[in-house]
């Protein structure tokens, strides 16, 4: 059975690639399931600091669900559907949801490397991510409107968080297709970058969180979460102690004195 999600570590930055290129890709349970098991595994991994999504190939990020599997679904798949009870399939797609959860609150930083088309739900999990950098070539879609859907994976919050209610409406409502330059400008995207190069500068980009403080970053996330719907006192008292607890903390001299020095500080999470 072929892979279809990828997982490389190399020196604290892991990269979980979505793996089904001749489908563009597209979502099926299996990858779902995969994806998400696999970044449970990730944010649970000490020896992780950075997490990066993409797709395999050149030609996208993923182009949403599968909705028409080359050969179409099984006798046993149709069958095994045809029981399955509306709280059953409510409760699957929950569980592979949780791959938005994760890459929204993980305690280290997580990158979507659109590599191409997001469409769909993987444009929703690129959303959840805390950065996003694309390809020249990107284009992205909610595309759920096209096809009857109401959209899924946190698509509907990330990015009215984003980029405003009016513009997330107009996504959603019209099914705008946008490049990379257009998302870039909205607010989307970090970086731009072209297709040629597009794998080494995510890998720079990658490299500078890993070799960053993982446990600033753990309370910067925290942090930054819970201003999205928090009170502000709540943010300032977790603030506070978050800044008593790594100002005790080793990173914290080892941060001090490198910068006395003008050298680079080399991070250990303690």
């Amino acid at each position: 059975m072929s892979q279809t999600i990828l997982v490389e570590r190399s020196d604290g930055v892991a990269t979980v690639t979505m793996n089904r290129p001749e489908r563009m890709n597209s979502l099926t349970t299996e990858l779902l399931e995969s994806l998400t098991r696999s970044l449970r595994e990730l944010a649970d991994d000490s020896g992780v600091h950075v997490v990066v999504l993409t797709g395999a190939g050149e030609r996208a990020f993923s182009a949403g669900a599968d909705l028409a599997p080359p050969d179409g679904p099984s006798p046993a798949d149709r069958s095994a559907r045809a029981r399955q009870t509306l709280e059953e399939s409510f409760d699957g797609l929950k569980r592979v949801q949780e791959a938005s959860w994760m890459l929204h609150t993980m305690p280290k930083p997580t990158i979507a490397a659109v590599n191409g088309a997001a469409a769909g739900a993987s444009l929703s999990m690129a959303l959840a991510c805390d950065i996003r950098v694309a390809s020249a070539n990107a284009i992205f879609t909610t595309a759920f409107a096209r096809i009857g859907f109401s959209g899924d994976f946190g698509g509907s919050y990330f990015l009215t968080k984003l980029i405003g209610s009016a513009k997330a409406r107009e996504m959603y409502l019209l099914n705008e297709r946008i490049d990379a330059a257009e998302a870039q400008r909205i607010g989307l995207l970090y970086r731009v970058w072209p297709q040629a190069s597009f794998r080494s500068e995510v890998g720079a980009l990658a490299r500078q969180l890993a070799d960053g403080p993982p446990l600033s970053y753990r309370y910067m996330k925290r942090h930054l979460n819970l201003a999205l719907h928090g009170h502000l006192r709540d943010v300032l008292d977790l603030e506070a102690e978050a800044m008593m607890y790594t100002g005790r903390s080793e990173d914290f001299a080892t941060g001090v004195a490198a910068f006395l020095r003008k050298e680079k500080p080399k991070f250990t999470g303690r």
